[in-house]
């Protein structure tokens, strides 16, 4: 039951996001990019990535605990006083991330927008914890697309009518994500302030209490951030090729980010349901195991496609008249990319395993370490390979991380390397990658990748799906 009960939850979230975050990803970041050109986009993309590696300081705990407080609390109450120690948050995120933008020369007009959107999103975050610890998920799940479905709307006017060239059109792009994060906020806090009742009020020793409580969280967030999105930064620095090869990299980047939507939204359904059964001494071998299958059902494919069918994939994206164009160094940049998909997916289920476990200041402790080796790595590869080595050094520190982070799993037994699963893994990404290797050895174009996907949906169902009977309630 609780299998059958989280795969529907699962399903029905997976499907309202791949409605509309892909169209975003794909139509709308691949059009600005083809008419900016990759050294202008390459230049907000660095903005943005700067953006990103602060942005723990938008959260900092305080949505998770938000949503228990008021999911524990009578009538759903919501607790007062977060809210301005939230806002205290996100005045010290403008300034650190303005300081760290400035002191690297990013245009102002640029920055400025990113980081308003990024503190409308944190405060959006924040109003849908509440709907999430009332249990509203239809109402929280709108919540979550709002934003792309307006900046969809009115880039999709914009592409279509007059298009979007230069830095006008850059801040057209970013002012359509304004108009975007604001009608979320708005649809959030409406529905959040609905009940008005309040729990003990939270003074300022309180928050400040609260926040050196989950010091570690934040430092885990900051770090992980750091070792994802710290090639970027770097490619401006080291590469020779610079802002324009920022935008190159950004281009396979992309397919990693609409990949990592799958596991990600996997990983929020999994924390309160390990948090609920390591609380209970309940074992939790079975649903890590389910969910290792459902990531590899996709992280494999995925992995050869990279391999396989990089050429043909970017060319539909990035070849032809209006577009950017597409060099053979996109194909070894995007291989690289989407391996990184196997070790990410697997920390959003590991991860969050430990995280429920309160192994928070052990998972701080190896996400520093990783920095150190990143850093290191992009110091060394990106001279030498440009984004290929950015992606050579990402690949390397992920999969180091989820390695620990399954043994430290195994250890507090959460989970068990049983035979028969080696065996049973070792039978699927052998037919993953046969299907893969023949159909592009014969056919090596958009059709042939599209073969091979549908070959291994049809063989995936049942090496990788075997209670498939169970879950549809038949046996």
């Amino acid at each position: 039951m609780l299998k059958r009960t989280f795969l529907g939850n699962l399903l029905l979230l997976q499907a309202l996001n791949w409605l509309i975050k892909p169209v975003w990803i794909f139509f709308i970041e691949v059009a600005v990019q083809n008419n900016l050109g990759d050294a202008l986009y390459g230049k907000y993309y660095g903005i943005f990535g700067l953006a990103l590696l602060f942005n723990i300081l938008l959260d900092f705990g305080l949505n998770n605990y938000t949503a228990a407080k008021v999911a524990s609390a009578p009538d759903h109450a919501v607790p007062t006083g977060l809210l301005g120690l939230r806002m205290w948050l996100a005045l010290s995120y403008v300034l650190i991330t303005a300081i760290f933008g400035l002191v690297q020369h990013m245009d102002i007009r640029f920055l400025g927008l990113v980081i308003l959107n990024q503190v409308l999103a944190g405060f959006t975050l924040y109003f849908r914890s509440i709907l999430q610890g009332r249990h509203l998920f239809k109402t929280d799940s709108i919540a979550s697309v709002t934003d792309r479905m307006v900046a969809v709307a009115l880039l999709s006017w914009l592409i279509l009518g007059s298009g979007l060239s230069g830095e006008e059109g850059l801040l057209y792009f970013l002012l359509a994500q304004t108009a975007g994060y604001a009608v979320s906020l708005f649809f959030s806090w409406f529905y959040a302030r609905r009940q008005n009742q309040t729990i003990t009020e939270i003074s300022s020793v309180e928050g400040f209490s609260l926040l050196s409580s989950m010091r570690w969280f934040a430092i885990l967030s900051l770090c992980m951030a750091v070792f994802t999105r710290l090639d970027t930064q770097m490619l401006r620095h080291l590469s020779p090729g610079g802002e324009a090869e920022v935008g190159q990299y950004a281009r396979s980047f992309r397919f990693l980010d609409a990949a990592l939507i799958f596991s990600s939204l996997i990983s929020s359904q999994l924390l309160p349901l390990f948090s609920r059964m390591i609380s209970r001494n309940e074992p939790t071998d079975g649903l890590l195991w389910l969910n290792v299958r459902i990531v590899l059902f996709v992280a494999l494919p995925l992995l050869f496609t990279g391999m396989y069918f990089a050429s043909p994939l970017m060319g539909l994206f990035y070849d032809g008249p209006g577009k950017a164009g597409f060099t053979a160094s996109d194909a070894t940049v995007f291989g690289r990319l989407m391996a990184c998909f196997l070790p990410m997916a697997l920390v959003h289920i590991f991860g969050t395993w430990l995280t429920a476990a309160g192994e928070l200041k052990k998972l701080g402790l190896l996400a520093i370490f990783c920095v150190v080796i990143n850093a290191g790595l992009n110091f060394w590869l990106i001279p030498l390979q440009g984004p290929s080595g950015a992606a050579l050094a990402g690949l390397i520190t992920q999969t180091l991380f989820v390695i620990i982070c399954i043994y430290w799993v195994i250890l507090r037994n959460g989970f068990s390397l049983k035979q028969y699963r080696f065996f049973y893994l070792l039978i699927s990404a052998n037919a993953v990658y046969a299907i893969f290797y023949v159909v592009s050895r014969n056919l090596p174009d958009l059709n042939g990748f599209l073969l091979a996907c549908g070959l291994w949906a049809f063989t995936g169902m049942f090496l990788f799906v075997p209670e498939w009977k169970k879950w549809l309630g038949r046996s």
